[in-house]
């Protein structure tokens, strides 16, 4: 029996001392710190929109099986079509599952934590030559959309810390407009919003 540490043991001491297992990790890690200094961090997926046929029925089956709650939603003579919008955290999340009739809208959406964040997406998206497809204001978010190389709609959204209003609400949104003019947007006391 040899007296040597075993490849595993050395992995492992290597570790512990800080020394990366891969040269490629550094190289992550690096990335990825850039990434967020450049403010251009998303904190994950922050929700999905389906195709459903029938966008009520299928609401009914996300709350009856899996418990969560009908927030929102949407008749078909509505300018998305049917929509169901769900969630099992209303308090905390607006929608964590969108229902729409309408195909072309079903998509997944990345939550970022700041306005600047998502105009920083935005301004890398444009300047990749991206197609914006929509850009709006939910009330309970401020959000842009486009689609990958295969055609999947992508949304990157900002959470305006409102998550009460019922959805759908899409109204157009610029983000060429100044923070104070977006936010004022947002109040839900500005004309912008009267029904």
């Amino acid at each position: 029996m040899s007296n040597s540490p075993s490849k595993g043991t050395a992995l492992i001491t290597g570790a512990s001392r800080g020394i990366s297992s891969s040269p490629g990790e550094e190289s992550l890690a690096k990335k990825a710190s850039a990434r967020k200094q450049a403010g251009r961090q998303n904190t994950g997926i922050g929700h999905v929109g389906f195709r459903a046929t029938n966008p009520a029925a299928s609401a009914e089956f996300y709350r009856n099986v899996l418990g969560m709650e009908i927030v929102g939603g949407s008749t078909p003579d509505h300018p998305l079509g049917a929509t169901a919008f769900l969630s099992s955290r209303p308090g905390e999340e607006s929608h964590e599952i969108a229902l729409f009739a309408d195909p072309a809208f079903a998509h997944v959406a990345f939550k970022v934590s700041s306005l600047a964040e998502l105009r920083s997406f935005h301004a890398r998206v444009v300047e990749k030559n991206i197609p914006i497809k929509f850009a709006f204001n939910h009330r309970v978010s401020f959000a842009f959309y486009f689609e990958d190389p295969d055609g999947n709609m992508i949304e990157v959204y900002w959470p305006t810390g409102d998550p009460s209003r019922k959805q759908p609400h899409a109204e157009p949104l610029d983000l060429s407009q100044p923070d104070e003019v977006l936010l004022e947007s947002h109040n839900p006391g500005s004309r912008r919003f009267a029904k």
